[in-house]
């Protein structure tokens, strides 16, 4: 399962994370002075945009896993779809709130020697350094309305330094907005002077097949950009893990689409296929408006229709037209984007399972839906935080036994040379970016 919901690690979460890189190079692209927004001075930008990276560099270092929270890992992620097999399993949970629910608490950071140290606690604090991370899994047994039926809730800190979630805010806003009347040739020639080492790193992997601009009536700029992911290039370096997202991410078909819920305007596009992802945008005066026709501001609330397929095993599996609500949120020290699902979309599985009974894989989608959120929150004098927030609804049947049975699969296929290629190939694109920010600050001046 995503590691967005566990602690565990999975296909699914490399096939997040390489989409996650894919558009980390896509930004890379935007123009030298986007992290500008990240403070009021060149100084305090380069200040709060170096410990944004320091904390994520510190959060790829090569893990310490101590025993009991590496057991507890794989069997929260075997167990994902499936919680019966895990309710009553000490070797997993630390605490028990009520009657009916589970929790188990891990906190991270980096110790002596350069490591990141993950570990179960009996209860968590605030993180205090950058680079610290807080976990929180919740599993409750929904007794009241099946014994079958149980909701997760996990909830995930990482300490970012002093960065404010306004300037996080804005630079989303100046990275989007980059290719206002610049042509591909200007945005390359920029983000290469501008980001040769992140690029250098990033580019073991993942190319940059184009960038196009075109300038409309009303000041409007659309946007197409194009990334690639090579598994030829990343090889040397990385070969397990090149291996690893070649056999997923190679198969691996996705199209999440934004538009207005009122009119249907279409607001953002995203596809992937064939190891490529290409995003369509347009934005006037600095800001996201409608693709097509006349521009639309994007209102708070939007509609996201997702479209997903993947390979596991012989098995081709997946779902079309998911459409959830996407809400954004700018209020005081808070952003946040909230994924809201209660559609249950159409389900792309084996033929075998029109036997099976298929009420369960509508559960997650009724009441108030299942969630992902993404947030960042800032407070003075404490750390900021990037946080994640899941939110899921499970009942267990035969179909859904054969759904974790694809999951178990997947995770097993993990060992440790994967995970530690991922977090060195994660870690070097995070210590090019600092290089490039420090080097970057004269220009501002």
């Amino acid at each position: 399962m995503d590691n967005s919901l566990f602690p565990a690690r999975s296909t699914f979460s490399r096939f997040a994370r390489a989409a996650a890189v894919a558009l980390i190079a896509l930004s890379s692209n935007a123009c030298s002075d986007s992290l500008r927004t990240l403070g009021s001075t060149p100084a305090l930008a380069e200040n709060h945009g170096s410990q944004v990276l320091e904390a994520l560099s510190a959060r790829f270092s090569p893990n310490d896993l101590t025993p009991r929270y590496d057991v507890a890992r794989i069997r929260l992620a075997q167990g994902a779809l499936t919680p019966s097999k895990i309710f009553n399993d000490t070797s997993v949970w630390d605490a028990r709130p009520t009657p009916n629910s589970r929790s188990i608490y891990i906190a991270g950071g980096l110790i002596e020697g350069g490591k990141y140290r993950l570990e179960t606690r009996p209860s968590l604090s605030a993180p205090t350094k950058l680079g610290d991370t807080r976990h929180s899994v919740t599993l409750e047994q929904l007794t009241q309305i099946d014994e079958s039926v149980y909701r997760w809730n996990t909830i995930v800190d990482l300490a970012v330094g002093s960065v404010t979630a306004e300037e996080i805010s804005l630079l989303v806003s100046a990275l989007l907005a980059a290719g206002e009347g610049r042509s591909e040739t200007q945005l390359r020639d920029d983000y290469r002077a501008a980001f040769p080492r992140a690029a250098a790193a990033f580019g073991r992997g993942f190319v940059v097949d184009s960038i196009h601009t075109t300038t409309a009536a009303l000041g409007t700029t659309a946007v197409v950009l194009s990334v690639s992911f090579h598994p030829e290039l990343m090889k040397p370096a990385f070969p397990a893990l090149a291996n690893y997202l070649d056999k997923y991410l190679g198969p691996a078909k996705y199209h999440f689409a934004f538009a207005d819920r009122a009119s249907g305007a279409a607001l953002f596009d995203l596809v992937g296929q064939d190891r490529r992802i290409t995003l369509r945008y347009r934005v006037q005066d600095g800001k996201l408006t409608s693709l097509y026709g006349p521009p639309r501001a994007w209102p708070d609330t939007v509609q996201m229709t997702s479209d997903v397929s993947l390979k596991v095993k012989i098995f081709t599996v997946g779902f079309k037209q998911l459409v959830t609500d996407f809400v954004i949120s700018n209020t005081g020290h808070e952003r946040a984007w909230t994924i809201v699902a209660r559609k249950e979309p159409k389900w792309s599985l084996p033929l075998f399972t029109e036997s099976l009974i298929r009420s369960p894989l509508r559960r997650p989608f009724e009441g108030e839906g299942s969630m992902f959120r993404l947030q960042v929150h800032d407070s003075a004098g404490t750390q900021s935080l990037f946080a994640r927030h899941v939110r899921l609804y499970v009942q267990e049947s035969t179909i859904m036994r054969f759904l974790g049975g694809l999951a178990s699969h997947a995770i097993g296929e993990l060992d440790t040379k994967v995970e530690a290629e991922e977090d060195r190939f994660l870690r070097d694109g995070m210590l090019g970016l600092q290089s490039d920010l420090r080097a970057l600050v004269p220009r501002w001046k």
